[in-house]
């Protein structure tokens, strides 16, 4: 049985790519020393710990896998070539068990390719191994105060304890995975504190760090804040790693007795970074709290918090003179907010954070969060509507068949 053309510019163009594919090869097996140099001069050899079973470098890891990726596209080309130039010549000639054999080892060829780039490129890990505990995250959830955490780097195993272990143990960090559109206030907000970190820790209750011991500690003395920020844990991991405490980050709720009225938002977030203002004695505010400050008052005065939910927060105070409770979570008017279970007009604080004002005396706070009801309506009614869909087109289909 002759060829047919098809099967012939199959066949040159196979050629073609196992010959390509066999040359370059040879210039990767010839580099790979210059390649090794490479990757180690480029640091991998610092960050990531050796194979601990063949003791190979990273850099030598790195250098060996183009070759190897190659070689494996030359011997996956060269068999699933030769089963499509069986397919394509003997095409309605063969017997149906051969073209059937052909189709079969394809299939076989994907499924192998495709193991085999699984098993390389992917690590399976068991939850009980990827949400394990350890002393940091107890040590962080031993402080009832609920303070944040903050990251110095999102490198190695800091990115997934930022999006799995802290969210999985309920503890808080100024820190997020993503953000694709972040509102206009939190953009405002955070692009003036950013430019003054030890600020921004101290605003946000920021009261431990993570980073890598020695990276932080320079970072912290380049910034001024080494005597605001003390090591109260090490670990190894991956080098050493530390945990710190920054003893200037303000209690996640308080009440101050001391305020300032700034309506203009560009000169309420200068004053908000000025190194002369002090937020654990004064509070900025945007609009009138409707009490009046007493001069002998204390700065502060301690908040309990009762709760702490998504959608609810309780917290408990004793005053002595009127005063305005802070709460360091972000202002949205789907907060409601109720003072000794009245009704309580919540403030906007510090420029993005919930305060409400409150006389002398014993108080229960209390923070809830609801949905607008716009959308839940709207919510709503795209449901019945779906449900009406379906029950007139099944009552119509039941009609027709009748």
């Amino acid at each position: 049985m002759s060829m047919n053309r098809l099967t012939k510019y199959f066949l040159i163009a196979l050629a073609a790519v196992l010959g390509i594919s066999l040359l370059w090869m040879v210039i990767l097996a010839v580099s790979v020393d210059s390649r090794t140099q490479f990757f180690a001069n480029g640091g991998y050899d610092m960050f990531v710990p050796p194979n601990p079973v063949t003791g190979e470098k990273a850099s030598q890891t790195m250098a060996a896998q183009p070759s190897q990726a190659m070689f494996h596209f030359f011997v996956v080309a060269m068999l699933a070539g030769a089963m499509m130039v069986n397919l394509l010549w003997l095409n309605g000639a063969a017997k149906p068990l051969l073209r059937w054999g052909c189709c079969g080892g394809l299939a076989l060829i994907l499924y192998v390719e495709q193991w085999q780039a699984s098993s390389h490129f992917m690590d399976y890990r068991s939850p009980v191994q990827d949400y394990a505990d350890n002393a940091v995250f107890q040590r962080l959830r031993a402080d009832t105060g609920r303070p944040r955490v903050a990251f110095l780097t999102r490198a190695s195993f800091y990115n997934n304890w930022l999006s799995l272990l802290l969210p999985y143990y309920d503890i808080d960090s100024i820190d997020i995975p993503a953000a694709s559109r972040p509102p206009a206030d939190y953009t405002a907000f955070f692009g003036a504190v950013d430019r003054d970190p030890l600020r921004k820790w101290e605003l946000c209750s920021v009261k431990y760090i993570l980073g890598p011991k020695e990276a932080a500690q320079q970072s912290f003395k380049q910034l001024g804040a080494d005597k605001f920020i003390n090591v109260v844990m090490e670990f190894d991991y991956f080098g050493k790693q530390a945990l710190f405490e920054c003893t200037r980050a303000l209690p996640r709720a308080l009440v101050l007795h001391r305020w300032e009225i700034v309506t203009d938002n560009e000169k309420l977030l200068a004053r908000l970074t000025d190194p002369k203002f002090d937020p654990h004695t004064t509070l900025l505010l945007d609009a009138d709290p409707g009490i009046t400050a007493d001069a002998s008052a204390p700065s502060s005065t301690a908040v309990e918090l009762v709760q702490f939910r998504p959608m609810r927060v309780s917290l408990k105070t004793s005053l002595k003179t009127p005063g305005i409770l802070m709460l360091n979570d972000r202002f949205d008017n789907g907060w409601s907010a109720t003072v000794d279970d009245a009704p309580a007009k919540i403030l906007r604080a510090n420029y993005i954070m919930r305060a409400v004002a409150l006389p002398a005396g014993d108080h229960r706070v209390v923070f809830s969060f609801s949905a607008p009801a716009g959308s839940v309506w709207l919510t709503q009614a795209i449901w019945i509507a779906i449900t009406l869909g379906l029950v007139v087109t099944g009552l119509r289909a039941l009609w027709r068949r009748k």
